[in-house]
């Protein structure tokens, strides 16, 4: 068994000693702006760096290389890790004041990329705090696994294991090119031209330097961390409303797709992506039928505004990513309780948004019309394709699979919720915000999680990195094949 677990814990003691230094920014900016929260910063620095040495020294001599089965351990382990770690300066910082449970609660958030929060006058807080909280959605959003991969080929422990763990969606071994740690990378300079691009537009747009930079990691990230209360509602800005709304679209598109126009100049790529036209077609029928509702219960007064809450609303919450600009969950009828449930879609695979992903949605709707071709024709053969491929029957059963435990979790974790006092409808939509990394949710979850008892704080925990690693990373864990030699 030792020989099993020497190598997993030596790779995460060398993420995690390489983590560590990712406290130095908030010590700078702590220094900038001459808030009093760089020592926090430094002993979560020391203590991370620790952690990751005492890990990494035992084991530095073990040699081999990765299977899939360490990937998965390896994965599950680092989340969960980082998410704790990442809670000591909103634990230790006297200017946060956070119980124990809620700083575990904002870290796991922030690193998953969710953005549920347990604070209020946000605003408040000192600058290297509010930039700690985005820089978490930063390194979260592509995965810091993959980031380890891109920048550490001298792993020299099979790279494969984790990217295949970490990238989201059921073709993980479609790779850009043929060097894992080259494809790591590629996907990595996407995400960050996209940032930078972000950045700028949202700096032109009126906010300062340091809202457009940390605005911008929560953005690309499809995250929902923001400098204020009232997310982006607080620029009053249509500009920067369509600003996100372009950029988190785009984020929620696959990288891979990305990189590839950008590679070869092809913009007809996009068009070419059965499952980018489907997400847009998706997207473009959430928001009529939103934008019908708005209009018929005369929520506001113009055709324009009405298109651009519509839009905003339906691209954020899609995408996972939790931005708001008006209260959603205070609208009439049936438009909260459609929001929330266009969240189990996400956006495509191999992007930064959470849900199931519309690849899936895609394979599980083919199929379903096969079945019902069968029964009129029980002898036919209606092979299933993608993007001009047959798609195999052992990832559609992964697809089928992957639903069943989605939706299962989902019901269990519902009524867990139910029994720490929480309604129904409360409890559904905290679920469905944390399982699809989300953030915003209905009712007392709406705006903030911190009215929460500490028992569904650590269920919700538990949900967002259920969610973040796409289910069978952590739930294969508990399987006793798993454990077996």
């Amino acid at each position: 068994m030792r020989n099993q677990i020497t190598p997993v814990l030596k790779i995460i003691g060398i993420l995690v000693t390489s983590f560590s230094f990712t406290y130095l920014i908030p010590i700078i900016i702590s220094y900038i702006y001459h808030d009093g929260q760089a020592k926090y910063f430094f002993i979560t620095f020391l203590s991370t760096f620790a952690l990751g040495l005492a890990l990494w020294l035992p084991c530095r001599k073990t040699e081999g290389k990765l299977k899939t089965r360490d990937g998965f351990l390896i994965v599950s382990l680092f989340w969960t890790t980082l998410s704790c770690i990442s809670a000591l300066p909103l634990i230790i910082s006297p200017a946060v004041d956070l119980r124990i449970t809620h700083a575990l609660f904002e870290a796991t958030s922030g690193f998953t990329t969710t953005g549920a929060t347990v604070l209020t006058h946000i605003q408040d807080l000192p600058k290297s705090i509010l930039w700690y909280r985005t820089q978490l959605h930063f390194f979260g959003g592509m995965g810091i696994v993959i980031l380890a991969v891109a920048i550490m080929p001298l792993l020299g422990m099979g790279g494969l294991a984790l990217f295949k763990v970490e990238v989201s969606g059921p073709f993980k071994e479609d790779n850009l090119t043929p060097r894992i740690a080259q494809t790591a990378r590629n996907l990595w300079s996407v995400y960050l031209i996209l940032l930078a691009a972000c950045i700028i537009v949202y700096y032109i747009g009126g906010m300062d330097l340091f809202d457009a930079i940390t605005h911008g990691f929560t953005t690309v990230a499809t995250a929902g961390f923001s400098n204020y209360d009232d997310s982006l509602g607080h620029f009053k800005s249509k500009f920067i409303d369509i600003t996100a709304i372009i950029f988190m679209f785009i984020s929620s598109i696959n990288f891979t797709t990305h990189f590839l126009a950008f590679r070869q100049k092809k913009l007809r790529l996009y068009l070419q992506s059965s499952e980018l036209r489907a997400f847009a077609f998706i997207c473009l029928t959430a928001i009529a039928l939103i934008a019908f509702g708005l209009y018929n219960f005369e929520v506001f007064d113009s055709v324009g505004e009405i298109l651009l809450q519509a839009a905003f609303a339906v691209i954020s919450m899609i995408t996972t990513t939790g931005l708001t600009i008006t209260d959603f969950s205070s609208w009439p009828s049936y438009l909260p309780i459609l929001i929330v449930f266009i969240t189990f879609i996400g956006g495509c695979s191999g992007s930064t948004a959470g849900g199931m992903k519309v690849i899936r949605v895609i394979l599980l709707t083919k199929q379903a019309m096969r079945e019902i071709k069968l029964l009129i024709h029980p002898h036919g053969k209606f092979p299933i394709r993608l993007n001009r491929r047959v798609v195999h029957n052992d990832i559609l059963g992964s697809v089928w699979a992957f639903l069943g435990i989605y939706a299962f979790s989902t019901a269990i974790l519902t009524l867990v919720m139910t029994a720490f006092g929480l309604s129904p409808l409360d409890a559904f939509s905290a679920v469905a915000a944390c399982l699809n990394i989300t953030g915003p949710g209905l009712g007392a979850v709406s705006s903030t999680y911190g009215a929460l008892p500490d028992g569904a704080l650590s269920t919700l925990m538990f949900t967002m990195i259920l969610g973040r690693l796409e289910i069978f990373t952590l739930f294969v864990l508990v399987t006793p094949s798993f454990w077996k030699h």
